[in-house]
């Protein structure tokens, strides 16, 4: 049996890992300087160009995703993958960590053929600050109607410059947003919309009747179903069956009772069950530019600040260390001669006695 180890990005040092999901193993990293032309000729990807992120700059830890090979194995399912990277590539607003470059890995057809886990290649993003929305909701339960506010606008801002590029997150859910120790938002995750379903509680009706393919009225539902959670610490239809879950999105009307007045219309917007009048995410934004309270951004953004600092890890400043290579010996270490072979003794009765 052939074993052969798993594919890693060259000339990167791992850091630590962040976590593993359905679309692979996610490990902070550190590049080298001249990583990205050589990981760049390495792969043989000319087809997503390299964009502005931590290689081109002062050196910075980024965030690689090791895509698995299965998704990529289908060729329109790959190309609608690299289309997506490629729109995405300049996108640069802090509500957003886009990837900037994807890094084929090589032979990876032949390497899925061997191994159904072989990486299919590694998708660069910034490395973001921060802790998930969902630990903090595990932490907290809920969140103030300023803070879920302000938190609701930054993930449009991040959805609506995404589908202004002709691209869908597709699988927006609280462990893909991150709440920084001063109360920033960003959005993770993007450019994977080809290669997942989304989370099934906050799939719209019409992925459920559909193919399921991600669309930005379907990320605009997610996101209604986000600030539902954080408002009320639960999804809108805490079911665990998966056809009770697909009967209440399809079917059943969402509770808005609790709801705060500022925010109940637009949370009845962004859940409305038929996808053509839903709102996209740049109308909802204005009208909750022009619907939320002037005093809710300061007051929102402290107290998300106030809740996600104490969880917050920082980010390295320097790359780790790499182990000192061992030094030459300052003379050639000769072997040692063979010791000669001793003449057996004979017989007591021969020898002599002195």
């Amino acid at each position: 049996m052939v074993v052969t180890r798993p594919w890693r990005l060259p000339r990167w040092t791992e850091v630590r890992e962040l976590h593993t999901g359905r679309c692979g193993r996610v490990v902070l990293a550190w590049p080298a300087h001249d990583s990205g032309d050589e990981a760049g000729a390495s792969a043989g990807s000319p087809a997503v160009p390299r964009a502005p992120g931590p290689a081109q700059g002062p050196a910075r830890p980024a965030v690689v995703r090791y895509v698995p090979a299965r998704p990529l194995i289908h060729r329109p399912r790959e190309a609608a993958f690299l289309a997506d990277v490629r729109r995405l590539a300049g996108l640069r607003i802090p509500e957003a960590a886009a990837p900037y470059r994807f890094v084929q890995a090589p032979a990876f057809r032949t390497a899925y053929e061997r191994s159904a886990v072989a990486a299919g290649g590694a998708l660069i993003s910034d490395a973001v600050e921060g802790v998930t929305l969902a630990r903090l909701l595990d932490r907290h339960g809920a969140l103030s109607g300023p803070a879920a506010a302000v938190l609701f606008r930054d993930v449009l801002r991040a959805l609506a410059a995404a589908h202004e590029r002709g691209t869908a997150h597709g699988d927006l859910r609280p462990g893909k947003v991150l709440v920084g120790a001063a109360g920033t938002v960003t959005v993770t995750g993007l450019g994977l919309a080809a290669l997942t379903t989304g989370a099934p509680e906050l799939r719209a009706p019409e992925l459920w009747q559909g193919t399921g393919d991600a669309t930005h009225q379907a990320d605009v539902y997610a996101a209604a179903c986000v600030l539902y959670r954080c408002l009320t610490g639960r999804p809108p239809f805490p079911v665990p069956q998966l056809f009770s879950l697909m009967a209440r999105h399809t079917t059943a009307p969402v509770p808005l009772t609790g709801i705060p007045r500022p925010l109940r219309e637009l949370l009845a917007a962004g859940l409305t069950k038929d996808p053509e009048p839903r709102p996209r995410a740049a109308a909802l934004l204005a009208e909750m530019r022009r619907s939320a309270k002037s005093d809710w951004e300061e007051t929102g953004r402290a107290a998300l600040g106030a809740l996600a600092a104490p969880l917050v890890e920082p980010l390295p400043s320097t790359p780790p260390r790499t182990p000192p290579a061992p030094r030459p010996p300052l003379r050639p270490i000769r072997p040692a001669r063979p010791a000669r072979p001793t003449a057996a003794l004979g017989p007591p009765s021969r020898r002599k006695v002195p």
